[in-house]
């Protein structure tokens, strides 16, 4: 993609909905493209950047959607296949761009989907995941909320909500995931409801955001193994009100972390030590209600934060040398429902 543009899922089962394509022309955001897409919920690139999947809808269930990114990163609709799984929420590929994976949240399942010149050329395998946890009423059964490969690229990363664990699957370049050797992490306090997990560049070093218990960990990571090191809680102390934790992400020089509270609707920011150590350094408000995602634009210099129940994303800008976020006064508005920033 071009240095400045950059994709938005918008949400929404409507004519509204779909993939948005920005770009940040002199400091200020302007759309370039759009394609409808009902319940646009995540998106990943192909490992070669030439095509671009998304989470949807597909009949009365969760499937996913393909598209070729044009040489002026327009988008080209392949084809959309169910995936036998209820609201996908998170997709990546396998490192060879063979297989597509998604989390299915509601229906507690892994969808696998094997890809041919870009398109979903057919389902190969739905994994149903097994518990439940503490918390009654979002544990009461598994809860798929993120998929990614790991940094060896040996496994799929699963981070299960409904069952406080996150499951590594060993992935065969030729046959797609394998159900045997899968390694799990289960050491978060009970009821934790993990729900997103990012590594750093190292790839032995990984932060788990919590949405139920509204904290982060920082992991050691080898071979599909994760150690806990530190818990820290994303929250002030007196705030004793509903809310949960949704988006986790780096700065470039991986200096800072940055996690999203909805409810409390903020940005928690804390100074790494780049050995799993983490002191919060900041906690800033989204600008909107429930921030689903947040993430740096290109170039890294500007941030945002999707908030999703007042259907706008508001900018700031980042100071690297401190991580200080603070408002540039650019909001875009115009999005239903607008989850997740990518490029």
């Amino acid at each position: 993609m071009k240095t400045q543009e950059f994709y938005i899922a918008a949400s929404a089962n409507s004519p509204q909905g779909g993939i948005y394509r920005y770009v940040m022309d002199q400091g200020r955001p302007r759309q370039l493209g759009f394609n409808q897409l009902n319940s646009a919920n995540y998106l990943a690139f192909s490992p070669d950047r030439k095509f671009l999947f998304s989470t949807c809808a597909v009949e009365d269930g969760g499937g996913a959607a393909a598209y070729t990114i044009n040489a002026d990163n327009s988008l080209t609709f392949i084809n959309s296949l169910g995936g036998k799984g209820l609201n996908g929420c998170y997709l990546c590929t396998d490192p060879g761009g063979n297989f597509l994976f998604t989390a299915n949240y509601s229906g507690g399942s892994i969808s696998e989907y094997a890809l041919e010149n870009g398109a979903l050329k057919a389902l190969t395998q739905v994994i149903q995941h097994e518990g439940r946890g503490p918390n009654e009423k979002r544990q009461e059964g598994p809860h798929p909320h993120y998929a990614q490969m790991t940094p060896d690229g040996k496994y799929l990363c699963i981070v299960d909500l409904g069952i406080d664990a996150v499951k590594c699957y060993p992935v065969d370049p030729k046959r797609g995931l394998v159900t045997s050797g899968v390694k799990t992490f289960t050491d978060v306090p009970p009821g934790s409801g993990p729900r997103h997990l990012i590594f750093d560049r190292s790839g032995k070093i990984a932060y788990l955001a919590n949405e139920l218990g509204n904290t982060v960990v920082s992991m050691r990571y080898h071979d599909g193994v994760f150690t806990a090191i530190q818990l820290k809680p994303t929250l002030p102390a007196t705030f004793t009100d509903a809310t949960k934790v949704a988006a986790i992400r780096l700065s470039q020089d991986e200096k800072f972390l940055f996690v999203s509270n909805r409810g409390y609707d903020s940005i928690a920011v804390y100074a790494l030590d780049g050995q799993g150590g983490m002191t919060m350094s900041d906690l800033v408000l989204s600008g909107g209600s429930s921030p689903r995602d947040i993430n740096f634009l290109p170039g890294w210099s500007k941030f945002a934060a999707t908030n999703e129940f007042s259907d706008t994303i508001f900018l700031f800008d980042y100071d690297a040398k401190s991580g200080k976020l603070t408002p540039d006064g650019n909001v875009i508005s115009t999005l239903p429902r607008p989850l997740c920033i990518h490029w």
